[in-house]
């Protein structure tokens, strides 16, 4: 499933009394979670390619091979998937940044951590599904869909604005402002990635990184500025 894949169960012998049968050398459950991973792989393909609100409830389980009962049973309907698509893109996204903010606290060139983390993040949106289902898809589906959404956007927003300050401690912002300010940054970095996607990708990568290091340097020089004695 391109850069996430859900986890696959290796277990030791199953105990039937909490997993079922084996069947063909799997549990229940560990046929119940293949049959969830093929059903994220086809909403990825799907939602990422046609978009939701093209998909089918049949287009999703003609693309992972499987019958409907085992997609309402895992997913309940479209949207329940879409989001669960849209979770497992973003917590990868999420994971692969904090392998990047890791011990940011002893490193005093923020331009190079905010370099090889914009590298880190606009890599992943060079997949064009993924891009889209981060970034198009899931505004305006419903109400619950898009708190859901913004809740991503704000945890995206503490994330940098809470790594900002490891490096920069004596930094003079609110937690308020500090919290729209991460979230300015993250609303930019869609923006690039949207125009980005929607050109096929006709700008190269170095150049939508660099032009993302622009807009979160001059942040960062500018609260520097503002925090310098005199």
């Amino acid at each position: 499933m391109s850069h996430f894949q859900t986890k696959n169960t290796q277990t030791e012998p199953a105990n039937p009394t909490t997993t079922g049968r084996v069947y063909a050398g799997q549990t229940q459950d560990e046929r119940r979670q293949l049959r969830r991973q093929q059903f994220l792989e086809a909403g990825l393909e799907v939602f990422g390619t046609d978009g939701f609100r093209h998909a089918t409830v049949r287009s999703i389980c003609r693309q992972a091979q499987l019958t409907d009962r085992y997609f309402y049973s895992e997913f309940g309907n479209l949207e329940g998937l879409l989001r669960e698509v849209y979770n497992l893109c973003m917590d990868g996204i999420y994971q692969r940044l904090m392998l990047v903010f890791k011990d940011s606290s002893s490193r005093s060139d923020m331009a190079a951590l905010v370099d090889e983390a914009l590298l880190t993040f606009f890599s992943v949106m060079e997949d064009s599904r993924v891009a889209r289902v981060c970034m198009m898809e899931l505004e305006g589906v419903s109400e619950e869909t898009n708190a859901h959404y913004l809740g991503y956007i704000r945890r995206f927003a503490l994330l940098l604005i809470n790594l900002s300050r490891s490096v920069h401690p004596h930094w003079r912002i609110t937690d308020e402002e500090g919290e729209m300010l991460g979230i300015a940054l993250v609303g930019a970095m869609r923006q690039i990635t949207t125009r980005w996607l929607q050109e096929n990708y006709a700008t190269s990568r170095d150049s939508v990184v660099l032009s993302g290091k622009r807009i979160v340097m001059g942040l960062v020089l500018q609260l520097q500025s503002e925090s310098s004695p005199g």
